[in-house]
């Protein structure tokens, strides 16, 4: 079986680096011995979000890095470092919020009675929300549906088969 990938979201440049920038510029250009304490705070938090999305989009987008991989045994989101094994999972949900992507529940067994429940948010894959969310969704049930032994239709005696 062959590993699905996807890349980060070009939308990600536009929404996060390029119109944070711009609005902090217009802030600059406006700034006088009147304004700078109002406008500068402005400024510093505009700027920390460009920077943190100028991270996403280096350290994944640029390096031609894969934000989503999907193969045979397990799910890796590599924008926040998770690794879903399929045999892991009990269950699979996604919701989703005006604006935003299509965020994906994994419902994951732990230790003893206790279960986790891991998010994967399409916001920054390339992709269409949907699409990706079948191709999650064809990963588990295949990795679920183990394939019959090419010996399991013969019958056993005593140990021995006939």
């Amino acid at each position: 079986m062959n590993v699905i990938t996807y890349k980060c979201s070009k939308a990600l440049w536009l929404v996060g680096i390029i119109i944070p920038f711009a609005i902090a510029f217009i802030c600059v250009a406006d700034i006088n011995t009147h304004n700078w304490p109002g406008v500068l705070p402005v400024i510093a938090i505009l700027s920390a979000i460009a920077v943190y999305y100028c991270r996403q989009c280096f350290t994944y987008d640029l390096k031609d890095k894969a934000a989503l991989q999907l193969d045979h045994e397990k799910l890796i989101y590599h924008i926040e470092n998770k690794v879903v094994y399929w045999k892991d999972v009990t269950d699979i949900s996604c919701g989703k919020m005006r604006g935003q992507g299509l965020s994906i529940f994994f419902t994951v067994k732990g230790e003893g009675i206790r279960n986790s429940c891991i998010c994967v948010s399409t916001d920054l894959i390339e992709g269409n929300d949907k699409d990706i969310y079948n191709d999650i969704i064809d990963r588990y049930i295949k990795a679920k549906i183990k394939p019959a032994s090419p010996f399991s239709d013969q019958k056993t005696f005593g140990g021995l088969s006939r």
